[in-house]
């Protein structure tokens, strides 16, 4: 029983480094070139959506810097701030009151609040399309929606404009996303999961089908926006792209343009941040056979979007099996190290990992180049050896998201902001 044990896991984690191994090379040779964009003397209007809820700690930081970048944008850019505020327990409400941006419009949800981000940024949509924006040409107005620790730069949310006047078929754009208070270990691994890994697969998918949302540093045209609400899914961003996709809108991804983000700099905070994303997937799963049925969707998007979405499912087998194919390869190699492959099967996946942390770490580099964003590449080199042990701690998170789902629990869990010091010396500069 043992033995038969053994060889089912043994076959499990094949089938998966052979995916692991498949990747890596697709990532490596799909990479996106630069491709500069120029804003031309067309008028369109930016607003950038802010949720808040209870966000006291960081969101007059928030507004200060991204209305100091707004005032340096051309003239041929009309921006605004919407703060939506959720009905926050803190100060939240009084420091919008306080501010002195005359970029910024605040909202306040009562009696229907603390829904959900998605609920939140409709709030916002509603509000425009019936004020600011009521006379605006869709075609020409953005949304994009930043979180309350969010800070972009005058030049890339410029370079964001330039890419919807540049390509009238855009409908969403996704920005990359980096972390701006690397104060320890956790916030250096969540940087180089985004710069690295995160950037390098959404590059493969631009290349080859199209962009996910990735919450943080998403532009649509408000003609979508008006087409498209946001669901109620805790992961509201990919509920969001496949409702796009299936509508036929084009998605794509920036590895160039960068928005900074504070990093979760607990363990148990960061854990429940991931439960929920891993749990937000789960809830996009009936979208899987519209998607199958889909014409705007091609075959490529059809395997790797449901792989992604059946990862809680299958990252609650793919460790287990592991384990017991680690385990019984080295005890069959200790027994019999004479003959037989199984000491040789080890030496590989020792080689493989080895390898892939070395072109990962080729991948940040570059990715963070591309953005005007520093490294060191001493330090890289050991984040990316450091990012397997990341990787086993996130592999515990599709047991906690099943479980939940199970249970029926599907309240909304939100990260926490203003835990972490900005580090000014990522802030990108022109």
């Amino acid at each position: 029983m043992m033995l038969i044990l053994g060889q089912i896991a043994i076959t499990i984690s094949s089938l998966f480094y052979g995916y692991f191994l498949l990747n890596i090379l697709l990532i490596n040779h799909y990479r996106e070139p630069i491709r500069p964009v120029h804003k031309g003397s067309q008028p369109f209007r930016l607003y950038l959506v802010i949720p808040v809820l209870n966000e006291a700690n960081v969101i007059t930081t928030t507004i200060n810097r991204l209305s100091g970048e707004l005032a340096k944008l051309p003239n041929s850019i009309e921006a605004q701030i919407i703060a939506v505020d959720d009905n926050s327990h803190d100060h939240s409400l009084s420091a919008l009151a306080t501010s002195q941006s005359p970029f910024l419009q605040i909202l306040h949800r009562a009696g229907n609040d603390q829904q959900g981000k998605g609920a939140v940024i409709n709030t916002a949509i509603h509000y425009l399309q019936h004020t600011l924006a009521r006379r605006a040409s869709p075609q020409t107005t953005i949304i994009g929606v930043l979180d309350a620790d969010a800070f972009m730069s005058c030049h890339d949310l410029t370079e964001v404009v330039a890419n919807f006047e540049t390509d009238a078929k855009l409908a969403m754009l996704q920005t990359g996303v980096s972390i701006n208070n690397q104060v320890n270990w956790l916030t250096r691994m969540q940087n180089f999961e985004f710069m690295c890994v995160n950037s390098a697969t959404q590059q493969l998918r631009n290349r080859l089908g199209q962009g996910i949302a990735s919450g943080n540093g998403q532009f649509v045209r408000l003609s979508l926006a008006q087409n498209n609400v946001w669901g109620d899914s805790l992961l509201e961003d990919l509920e969001y792209t496949l409702r796009t996709w299936l509508l036929g809108g084009e998605v794509r991804f920036t590895h160039t343009i960068v928005v900074q983000q504070e990093g979760v700099t607990k363990l148990r905070p960061f854990y429940r941040q991931r439960v929920r994303w891993c749990q937000g997937a789960i809830q996009c799963m009936h979208y899987l056979p519209s998607l199958w049925h889909s014409q705007f969707v091609n075959n490529f998007q059809k395997f790797d979007t449901t792989f992604w979405i059946m990862m809680p499912l299958t990252g609650c087998l793919v460790p287990i099996s592991s384990l017991v194919a680690l385990i019984t390869l080295i005890s069959r190699s200790l027994n019999n190290w004479g003959g037989g492959w199984h000491h040789l099967a080890l030496t590989l996946v020792i080689i493989i990992a080895i390898l892939s942390c070395v072109l990962f770490t080729n991948l940040y580099e570059r990715n963070t180049v591309d953005a005007h964003l520093p490294f060191k590449s001493w330090a890289t080199l050991g984040n990316s050896f450091s990012f397997q042990v990341y990787l086993l701690i996130i592999g515990l998170t599709p047991y906690a998201a099943l479980v939940r789902q199970l249970l029926g629990k599907t309240n909304w869990t939100k990260t926490r902001h203003g835990t972490g010091k900005f580090d000014p010396s990522l802030k990108q500069s022109y």
